[in-house]
């Protein structure tokens, strides 16, 4: 999102016309001083504020697309997503070649389960900008969601020679690759998204996800390391905690596991998994008694 926002700010000087005169040069002078309020009001959260001055900014400037792009973002915040795509459409067709406008097209098909229209913008994404990292994840993601894993990883490939530090296609990755029965390579990706961050600022998701692969590699306690620190980091979570009890588990390990799996159930009473868990650790202890006596 800030990305785009600095993308907005950086392109404002496609408002301006300094060498025309008289209204229309005043209407696009006022249309960029809007939206660039606009755009700052964006930053700070202002959501509502930042659509007024921006719906001000497209009535000095209909054809503007630096507007229209900021308007498409700000609608998007608050859900109203075909509002915010013919926005976009609109911003498209006043700059219809700009690669980044059809990425973001294509980004928000997508999340809406658009499938034909995001493979199409990130197509031709591609075709204006064969460099252009996130058309080439864009692409990827929806082979993905069309179940063709293969094309898939060749696409988000791609966009990692373009852009070797990007944390969205580095987890893109591993979550493919443990999808496929690769953990080792989901392992390998996910050392090298740990690098992209300052140590100690890995996202619990990556966590979770690394431990996950280490419970497929056979490696437990190195598991159980990854999901406690998952634990640490971010609001508590009844299916991390899960996690952590089944490598505990796993490992040998009955009483922390136990201890995880309450808490998981104390942050989330319906949480199926880890009563079954234990169940199962219950059954495991009431077998170990004979063998104390």
């Amino acid at each position: 999102m800030w990305l785009l926002i600095g993308i907005i700010l950086a392109d404002f000087a496609g408002c301006a016309a300094f060498g025309q005169r008289g209204p229309r040069a005043q209407k696009i002078a006022a249309c960029r001083e809007l939206s660039r309020q606009g755009v700052s009001a964006m930053q700070l959260g202002q959501w509502q504020r930042a659509e007024m001055l921006l719906q001000q900014a497209i009535e000095a400037s209909p054809d503007d697309p630096e507007a229209r792009r900021a308007m498409a973002e700000t609608l998007w915040q608050r859900g109203a997503a075909t509002e915010a795509m013919s926005h976009l459409a609109a911003a498209i067709r006043a700059r219809p070649t700009d690669a980044t406008l059809s990425v973001r097209a294509g980004e928000m098909a997508l999340a809406m389960s658009d499938r034909d229209a995001a493979l199409a913008q990130a197509e031709q994404a591609i075709r204006l900008d064969p460099q252009l990292a996130t058309a080439w994840a864009l692409r990827g993601r929806v082979f993905w969601q069309l179940q063709q894993p293969d094309r898939a990883l060749a696409d988000l490939g791609r966009a990692l020679e373009f852009a070797p530090a990007s944390t969205d296609v580095l987890l893109d990755l591993a979550v493919i690759y443990r999808d496929r029965g690769q953990p080792a390579r989901c392992l390998t990706t996910l050392h090298h998204l740990h690098d992209t961050y300052p140590p100690g600022d890995q996202p619990q998701s990556v966590l979770v996800l690394e431990g996950l692969a280490l419970l497929d590699l056979g490696r437990p306690h190195q598991a159980c390391d990854a999901f406690l620190a998952a634990s640490e980091r971010g609001p508590a979570n009844a299916q991390v905690l899960y996690y952590l009890a089944r490598a505990q588990y796993t490992a040998g390990r009955p009483t922390e596991a136990t201890a995880a799996a309450q808490q998981a159930l104390a942050i989330d009473p319906s949480h199926q998994a880890s009563r079954q868990l234990l169940a199962q650790l219950a059954a495991h202890t009431q077998a170990a008694e004979p063998q104390r006596r």
